[in-house]
């Protein structure tokens, strides 16, 4: 007797589960979307020297602490270009306003003169994405600025 009071309960008890379960799920006409939303950052710029010259060989780096926990970022640090330019992006899926801590540092030695190392924070806020879509991809968004290094 006990265990078919066991059996029965159990089937009872399914049944009204499922019952729960099929009536949360409407409106039944409702797309079905999966992912994070996310958005495309960059910073690009250019470093110069007082003589507004582009110094090539600078290392670009961004601290861990400017970005969101949930980003993925390249910790791989970079090098300004032969025109003194550099770009640096990565993917956020945390879409709030952002602060990139930059890090601006005279590496190559007496090479193309010595400078003293610099460091700039960035701001993007989230009216600056574009192109967006109306799913999970709410644009992208690029920061251009100028960097100015002071000789040693």
């Amino acid at each position: 007797m006990k265990i078919r009071y066991q059996k029965v309960s159990g089937w009872l008890l399914t049944a009204f589960l499922s019952v729960l379960g099929f009536s949360s799920c409407e409106p039944w006409d409702m797309p079905v979307e999966y992912g994070t939303p996310n958005a495309n950052y960059s910073v690009k710029g250019m470093v110069t020297d007082e003589a507004n010259k582009p110094i090539p060989g600078i290392k670009v780096t961004i601290g861990k602490s400017g970005l969101p926990y949930n980003s993925y970022y390249d910790l791989k640090t970079l090098s300004t270009d032969a025109n003194g330019q550099f770009v640096k992006s990565y993917i956020g899926e945390s879409l709030r306003d952002i602060t990139f801590s930059l890090t601006f540092e005279d590496v190559d030695g007496p090479l193309n003169g010595e400078f003293a190392t610099k460091e700039q924070t960035v701001e993007i806020k989230m009216t600056e994405l574009k192109n967006g879509s109306s799913s999970w991809y709410k644009g992208e968004a690029t920061k251009e600025i100028t960097v100015k290094l002071n000789s040693k």
